[in-house]
């Protein structure tokens, strides 16, 4: 099974960036000016997306803060430092949060993840 901060990533990449729906590595013809990099980034099929949503779901059920902490990390690219200062907490706080988070993702999705592996 992948780690759940690729998978979380992946995640994010799928849900959040806008795609056009074929997903190949992007490269420039060497064109002056053009980027020359090759874009790689993880994404989840639409099912394994899905589940993911579903985890994510029911930790907002289970745990508001702890969701709350999840979603503006992966989704909104939020640091655990710039939450610990807006909430007033240490970031090691935060920290912790986001790793039961993603602890709780993980046992909510391990079985499906540990079949398509």
């Amino acid at each position: 099974m992948r780690e759940i901060k690729e998978i979380l990533n992946a995640w994010k990449n799928t849900r959040v960036l806008t795609r056009i729906g074929t997903e190949y590595p992007s490269k420039s013809s060497g064109f002056e000016g053009a980027p020359r990099d090759i874009d790689h980034r993880q994404y989840l099929t639409e099912t394994e997306a899905e589940e993911v949503d579903n985890a994510v779901l029911s930790l907002k059920e289970a745990n508001y803060s702890h969701w709350v902490v999840l979603t503006a990390y992966y989704l909104r690219g939020i640091s655990c430092n710039a939450q610990a200062k807006v909430i007033g907490r240490r970031p090691h706080d935060i920290i912790n949060l986001l790793n039961e988070a993603e602890c709780f993702i993980k046992g909510y999705i391990f079985e499906f993840f540990k079949k398509a592996s």
